[in-house]
């Protein structure tokens, strides 16, 4: 075979490539969805604790984009804490007493912190009451409500009856009923009649 044969192979216009995408190296990690405290970390019931945190995590959507620290509680008492403080968003809980409805309690305080609910204790106990009935494992604090109600654990009957009057008197407040707390107390008191 000669070179001639091949023909005009050597002269023939070359097609410009495509322009590619601009590629990113990001070496950057993704934040992490929890700081746990030392005590934490270290605490034999470490497991139990991020399974129940993480289960109410699931409810708050609204905290998917921020890193959450985890303290412990120590101050006899008192069940847990959660910072209003929107650049240090943490929750402090008990590591036995380790309930849903005072992890979703102080998760609700974030959202105050963020100015995303209204502030006041009574006020996170309804918002929290009103995420989800599988999160209301135990009597709100700062709520009226019947004795005959704080059971422990909370039947679940009694969770659903709280969530849904829970929903039901923040849609009133949304309508403009500026005495949705009262409203509430006094569902659940004529339930319980």
């Amino acid at each position: 075979m000669s070179w001639e044969s091949l023909g005009d192979v050597g002269t023939a216009p070359r097609a410009r490539p495509a322009p590619a995408a601009q590629l990113v190296l990001d070496f950057a990690r993704p934040a992490a969805r929890w700081r746990f405290s030392r005590l934490v970390a270290r605490s034999r019931h470490f497991a139990r604790i991020v399974t129940r945190i993480e289960r109410v995590r699931a409810h708050f959507p609204e905290l998917d984009d921020i890193s959450i620290r985890v303290g412990l509680a120590q101050k006899r008492g008192v069940l847990g804490w959660g910072s209003l403080d929107p650049d240090q968003p943490g929750i402090w809980i008990r590591q036995r007493r380790l309930e849903l409805f005072t992890i979703a309690h102080e998760m609700t305080h974030l959202l105050q912190a963020r100015g995303l609910i209204p502030r006041g204790e009574r006020a996170c106990d309804l918002h929290a009451l009103a995420r989800s009935a599988a999160i209301v494992d135990a009597a709100p604090s700062y709520l009226k409500i019947p004795a005959a109600l704080r059971t422990r654990p909370l039947a679940p009957a009694v969770a659903a009856l709280l969530h849904l009057a829970a929903r039901e008197s923040l849609a009133a407040r949304a309508a403009g009923d500026r005495r949705y707390l009262k409203r509430f107390e006094a569902v659940i008191e004529r339930a319980v009649e």
